[in-house]
């Protein structure tokens, strides 16, 4: 099945926050070298949350830079985010360069812009599946995965459905909450079972809930992607998954 065509416009939201298509950053954040600590080459793979957009400051508050930190000194991190990146994009320009700095480490946050694009949850689970396969480097890195959070609360859908006259996308009917939640289900299924034919690590985002209400400070004022409060609790995610 497809993602309905209303969904994609939709989370047009997110290309249209996200600055364009972009091309991958590839420069290292080295941390002091120590003698006594394991080298950990960590790659961060996905689009425009993966760049930080909807922080202030994506060079040191995108959730990657975040979740660096929290890793040995003697780590060094690639960010190769695209904004807009779908999992197909990835495959073709983000994997080669995540492969050819021999990482141990990745993360993969990809799943909004191929529900953008209408990619179907069975086309999207076999292009996870390579992705994540060939990350993993025979069992050599540790790859961890975050699938889907709650995307029905959120402003910038909400906006648009009580009033599509101002809708940012132009007037569209967009899908009503269950419609959009039962996507995001099929999309999260995909991913955890990509997870476990691979050997990777699933981040649940997803169990944070609807953060919309709970913590409406973890959403930017794009009204879709992660504030600088929001990407800080994603590092945390990834961190807490990588102990796990």
């Amino acid at each position: 099945m497809r993602a309905p065509a209303a969904l994609a416009a939709l989370l047009l939201l997110a290309a249209g926050c996200g600055g364009g298509s972009g091309a991958a950053r590839a420069t290292p954040v080295p941390a002091p070298a120590s003698s006594s600590e394991p080298l950990i080459v960590y790659a961060a793979v996905g689009a425009s949350e993966t760049v930080g957009i909807g922080t202030e400051d994506p060079g040191s508050q995108a959730w990657p830079q975040v979740l660096f930190r929290t890793l040995p000194r003697s780590a060094v991190l690639y960010n190769f985010g695209i904004s807009g990146a779908t999992t197909s994009v990835a495959l073709n320009q983000e994997l080669p360069q995540a492969l050819a700095v021999q990482p141990n480490l990745v993360t993969v946050w990809l799943n909004v812009d191929d529900i953008l694009a209408g990619v179907a949850p069975g086309t999207y689970e076999d292009q996870l599946g390579r992705l994540v396969h060939s990350l993993r480097r025979g069992g050599e890195t540790r790859v961890a995965v975050a699938n889907t959070p709650w995307l029905d609360r959120l402003p910038a859908y909400d906006a648009c459905r009580a009033n599509p006259a101002k809708c940012p996308l132009g007037k569209r009917a967009l899908p009503d909450p269950q419609q959009v939640n039962a996507v995001v289900d099929a999309y999260n299924a995909a991913i955890a079972r990509v997870a476990q034919r691979e050997g990777a690590i699933v981040v649940d985002l997803h169990s944070q809930g609807e953060v919309v209400d709970t913590h409406p400070d973890w959403v930017s004022g794009d009204g879709f992607h992660p504030s600088a409060a929001g990407a800080a609790q994603v590092a945390t995610a990834f961190a807490t998954a990588l102990k796990g």
